[in-house]
C-alpha cells in the first residue's frame, strides 16, 4: 500500500470534496499517523462534517478567501503569463500520462496538482524521479507559503490540512 499516494489523494479530496473523506476518516487519521500527520487530527476535530461543504466553498471557491490555484499565488491575479504558465504544468502531467480535463478545472488547481503528485509516487526511473521533484519544486513550493498563510490567516480548520500536507511534501521530496 503506497501510503503517500493515499495521502496525496485524501489531501485533494479534503480540498475538493471534503465530505468524501468523512466516511473513511478513521482509515484516514490511521494513515496520517504513520506518515507523521498528526495535524490532520485537528481538522476533523474543529469542522463538523455538516459545515465542511460551506466553509470549504467560502475559503476556496467563487470569491474565494484563498484560491487554490498556483498561478494566483505564482504569477500574481491579473498575470499575463498564465497561460504559458498552465502550458509547462501540462506538460509535466502528459510526460507522465496523467490526463485532466481542462473544461472541468484549471491544470494549476491545487487538487489536481495533488492527484498528478499521487498518480507519480512510485515512479522508480531516476530521470522521472527527477522531472516529478523538478515539478514540485517549480509549481508548488514557490508559493505553497503563501497560500499556508493566506489559510492560516484566515484561522480556518483547513490550516490543519495545509500543515500535514506540508510534512507530505517534505516527506516526498526533501527527507530520502
Amino acid at each position: 500500500m503506497n501510503l503517500l499516494r493515499i495521502m496525496y489523494m485524501v489531501i485533494a479530496r479534503l480540498l475538493d470534496s471534503p465530505r468524501q473523506v468523512y466516511s473513511e476518516r478513521g482509515e484516514v487519521l490511521k494513515i496520517a499517523q504513520e506518515l507523521g500527520l498528526e495535524a490532520l487530527e485537528g481538522f476533523f476535530q474543529e469542522m463538523r462534517e455538516e459545515e465542511v461543504e460551506g466553509h470549504r466553498v467560502e475559503m476556496f471557491e467563487l470569491a474565494p478567501r484563498c484560491p487554490p490555484y498556483a498561478g494566483y499565488y505564482a504569477l500574481g491575479e491579473d498575470s499575463r503569463e498564465r497561460g504559458l504558465y498552465m502550458h509547462q504544468v501540462l506538460t509535466y502531467y502528459k510526460a507522465f500520462g496523467f490526463t485532466m480535463d481542462v473544461r472541468q478545472e484549471l491544470p494549476d488547481y491545487l487538487p489536481v496538482m495533488l492527484e498528478y503528485l499521487a498518480s507519480t509516487t512510485d515512479v522508480e526511473d531516476f530521470g522521472r524521479r527527477e522531472m516529478r521533484r523538478d515539478f514540485y519544486r517549480r509549481f508548488i513550493k514557490p508559493w505553497f507559503p503563501k497560500f499556508k498563510e493566506c489559510v492560516e490567516k484566515s484561522n480556518s480548520p483547513y490550516r490543519y490540512v495545509l500543515h500535514a500536507l506540508e510534512k507530505l511534501f517534505k516527506l516526498d521530496f526533501e527527507e530520502e
